[in-house]
């Protein structure tokens, strides 16, 4: 954790895992929305616990964001970014590779990955965290993503297929899959996607299936 971060989180590292995640998660929930937006008394509601143990942990509100902020960069690199075999020559192998460690990041801490991304964006405009760290994740996760498509062997495309149109198409229909997710979420704003991830998964791997038919040898 940052050294600007040091409360007493002795005392929270303390607890039963079980209830450390059920705080974090609770946190990463409420601020999702902007850290001048979160309300505590939303963390602790959802948490479980009293306002007063919530600050006995973490000191201030910012103190929390902060510290939630270190804990999911920490816990997207450890067990996510450097499980990653970036040197996985087939391409549509190591994108599904990335949605199965997702997939599995994703039911400990549900909302990880939008917590990060809705942080950075908040933290362009001014909203209270630490930006250095932020952005260092976000160049560090944009590299490993580069590592993959430098690794990816181009002749495991079909003779009369262009290679790089190939490896363009590849990162369209991921960013077009992606935004499509994002697009139904704000469609339905009630919809808990955690709870239908295993038929995305599904769903997705025969749209990797159709790239490998129409792409491949």
């Amino acid at each position: 954790m940052s050294e600007h971060n040091q409360f007493d989180y002795q005392k929270f590292l303390a607890l039963d895992e079980s209830k450390q995640e059920r705080i974090i998660n609770a946190a990463m929930k409420a601020f999702i929305a902007g850290y001048k937006n979160a309300s505590t008394n939303d963390i602790v509601r959802e948490a479980g616990i009293s306002k007063g143990m919530l600050f006995h942990y973490f000191g201030t509100k910012e103190l929390l964001y902060s510290f939630i902020i270190d804990y999911a960069i920490a816990t997207v690199q450890r067990e996510y970014l450097d499980l990653i075999n970036v040197r996985q020559p087939d391409i549509l192998d190591s994108i599904w590779q990335t949605s199965l460690l997702k997939k599995d990041l994703s039911e400990r801490f549900p909302d990880i990955f939008d917590f990060l991304t809705n942080a950075y964006v908040d933290e362009k405009t001014g909203g209270g965290g630490d930006i250095d760290a932020l952005t260092r994740f976000v160049k560090a996760h944009s590299a490993v993503t580069a590592e993959i498509y430098a690794h990816a062997d181009t002749t495991l495309f079909r003779d009369d297929v262009d290679k790089q149109t190939a490896m363009q198409i590849i990162g369209w229909t991921m960013s077009g899959y992606a935004h499509s997710k994002v697009m139904d979420a704000g469609d339905n704003p009630g919809m808990d996607t955690r709870e239908n991830y295993d038929q995305y998964l599904e769903e997705f791997k025969r749209v990797l299936d159709i790239l490998r038919l129409c792409l491949y040898k």
